[in-house]
């Protein structure tokens, strides 16, 4: 089993020997966080994982006032809270945090992660599900 991204029309295919068996719209890095390039091993698989890296902030009331937060970079108030992006299917390929996961595509066929690339959940889950 083995995962192609291809970065020019932002699809990810999942081949069993030479046979096609899944493909997916993804979502990858933007040009000021690009997904790297080259042959990589899945080195974690978590079902439920969250971001240690980017999330929400809430303030002590529960509201919600920062939806695009990094840690070390965006403050927390008193009182609130960081709030990890939840990243379900997570299969991590770089020691520094890049993987696959469930997320958001606002406009297929077109970057818009922080380097990670993003599935529908569908598709998260069969390529979970299908790759060791």
């Amino acid at each position: 089993m083995r995962i192609e991204v291809h970065l020019d029309d932002q699809k990810a295919r999942v081949y069993k020997g030479d046979t096609e068996i899944a493909w997916s719209y993804v979502a990858t890095g933007i040009s000021k966080f690009p997904t790297p390039k080259g042959r990589f091993k899945v080195l974690e698989k978590t079902a439920d994982k969250f971001s240690n890296l980017y999330g929400k902030i809430y303030d002590a009331d529960g509201n919600c006032i920062n939806d695009d937060a990094k840690v070390g970079r965006d403050k927390v108030p008193e009182g609130g809270k960081f709030v990890g992006a939840r990243m379900a299917y997570w299969m991590r390929v770089t020691h520094d945090g890049i993987g696959l996961h469930v997320g958001p595509i606002p406009h297929p066929g077109r970057p818009a992660s922080h380097g990670c690339m993003r599935m529908p959940r569908e598709a998260a889950q069969k390529f979970f599900e299908n790759v060791k």
